[in-house]
Formats: C-alpha cells, sequence, structure tokens
C-alpha cells in the first residue's frame, strides 16, 4: 500500500511511535478508508522479529523448551526460539537458539515459513525453520529460566489435543512441517 498517495485507500494518514523500551514500540496510526473519511486510530506494537525452530533429534524426538511467561504470568511449552542478534541471518539463529536452549547441533537447516504471529496488534515476523537429525552438544549446559523437554511426535499430538501444547505461531510451524511431507500426519485417535 502506498502511503503517499492520496487516492489510494484503505491508507494510513498519518503515524507516531512511542518507545518504551528497547524491546517494545507502541504505534499509533490514523487509517482512512475513503474520500472526507476523518479516519480511525489503531493502536500496534512494534517488536523485533524473532526465530523458531522446529527439530527432530536423531532419536526421532522433538525438543521443546518449558519457561515461564511474564506477559502470558504462566510457564509455556514451545519449540526452541529466540530474538535475532543484530543483523543474524535468520537460520543461523535457529541453529544458535537450538544449541543454546536445548543443546543440539544440526548440520542445516530449511526453511518452513514467515510468519506474521498476529497481524492486527503486532508488526514483528517469525522465521521458522526445521531440522532434522539434531544431536547432542558435549558438555551442554541448560539456559538459566529454560528447561528442555524432549516428546515423541504421538506425544506432541496429544499435547496439541489436550491444550498443553498451545503457541498459536508454533503449531502453525508443526502444521506447516506436516503439510511439507516433513513430519508424518497424527495417527487417528479412538474416539475421535
Amino acid at each position: 500500500m502506498a502511503q503517499g498517495n492520496s487516492s489510494v485507500f484503505p491508507r494510513i494518514s498519518s503515524s507516531r511511535k512511542i518507545r518504551l523500551s528497547e524491546w517494545v514500540t507502541i504505534v499509533e496510526n490514523r487509517v482512512i478508508v475513503a474520500p472526507h473519511d476523518d479516519g480511525a486510530v489503531y493502536h500496534s506494537v512494534c517488536t523485533a522479529d524473532y526465530v523458531s525452530i522446529l527439530a527432530v533429534r536423531s532419536d526421532g524426538r522433538i525438543p521443546l523448551v518449558r519457561q515461564f511467561r511474564p506477559a502470558l504470568n504462566q510457564i509455556t511449552i514451545e519449540f526452541p526460539s529466540g530474538l535475532r542478534d543484530g543483523d543474524e541471518q535468520p537460520e543461523t539463529c535457529a541453529v544458535r537458539e537450538l544449541a543454546e536452549e536445548v543443546g543440539l547441533k544440526v548440520l542445516s537447516v530449511q526453511p518452513l515459513a514467515v510468519f506474521f504471529p498476529d497481524a492486527g496488534r503486532v508488526s514483528n515476523r517469525m522465521w521458522t525453520y526445521f531440522a532434522s537429525n539434531a544431536v547432542a552438544i558435549s558438555g551442554w549446559a541448560p539456559e538459566v529460566g529454560v528447561e528442555p523437554v524432549t516428546v515423541g511426535l504421538d506425544e506432541l499430538h496429544g499435547w496439541v489435543l489436550d491444550g498443553s501444547f498451545n503457541h498459536g505461531p508454533h503449531l502453525a510451524m508443526l502444521g506447516v512441517a506436516t503439510i511439507k511431507g516433513l513430519l508424518p500426519l497424527p495417527r487417528a485417535r479412538e474416539g475421535a
């Protein structure tokens, strides 16, 4: 959408940014949808892009992390993920996060998708990757506050169904990996 062209609708007629910290900026956009429209104000949050990786260990198990998320005031279960360091390439970040959070290394990663985690309220992107044959890093020590967990694919599917694994973009990653044939379809469950 061209912001400067006054004949294109809808468009942002004005924008203001309020930086709260190095992590968060609030954006206020006035959007007009037609000629002579006074517009409406929409607020969004600008945060850094981040990267997540769905890996499969050489034994077929999938590494996850359990950690406290202050925004939710609860512990979540997620795929390893984190923010890019400066101009770090997203795939390099994925490999680094896998090593830091769950102590695994991989020879290569393949892109799954680039998501907008919440296009209605947040402006960042989420780069997602898949890796197979992840192996343990000798002498690895876990990060403080991040507990590594490994599960089989059937167990992960069960956690999705019972709501234990409920990080929306990570559910999308699991779906994309399945659609691309990188993971098998879930087995039919009794009573389903």
